[in-house]
């Protein structure tokens, strides 16, 4: 495996950035505009179960690439996956708590205003810290658990009032 490349610019760490966030925003809208929509709807699980099939592809070409031939390709599979059945099974239950995660984002953007749902579900976060400390046994720095805590205070600020927190971004909107 290749080392960490340290002379990474800062200018590709804000193009990352931009793209994930831009990636994020555009996936909540268009997700709420599509459960939303008057027209027939799709079902959240075909969606989600695509969307994994795509990702194993994509999974399965990088590693191909990777290993340089087919044999090769074959034998990284035989042996990291087929040849370890109980590590298999560890990774596949995380999947499958994903997979109804991602089904029951499709649930509440079906029901949540897109601005709602996305700074409620960065609640994610102080779940994984808390499992972290708790389960892993491992410890967060003062710094991870004010940036916990200040997550969680924007969250309660937004769903305090969520409709006047639309309103305002609304308004915002209408002036530019």
């Amino acid at each position: 495996m290749a080392a960490p490349r340290d002379n990474v610019t800062l200018l590709f760490k804000l193009y990352c950035f931009a793209v994930m966030t831009l990636m994020a925003a555009v996936y909540t809208i268009a997700l709420r505009y599509t459960r939303t929509s008057d027209k027939e709807l799709y079902f959240s699980t075909t969606a989600v179960c695509i969307t994994e099939v795509i990702k194993l592809l994509l999974s399965a070409g990088i590693l191909a690439k990777e290993t340089g031939s087919l044999g090769r390709f074959k034998e990284s599979l035989r042996e990291n996956v087929l040849g370890s059945p109980k590590e298999l099974l560890k990774l596949s239950v995380p999947s499958l708590v994903y997979a109804v995660q991602n089904n029951m984002a499709f649930l509440a953007l079906s029901n949540l205003d897109a601005a709602v749902y996305q700074v409620t579900y960065q609640l994610k976060i102080p779940c994984t810290a808390l499992c972290t400390v708790l389960m892993l046994n491992r410890t967060l720095s003062k710094l991870q658990w004010v940036s916990v805590f200040m997550l969680c205070a924007g969250v309660m600020l937004v769903q305090w009032k969520p409709a006047q927190a639309t309103k305002v971004v609304e308004y915002i909107l209408k002036k530019f």
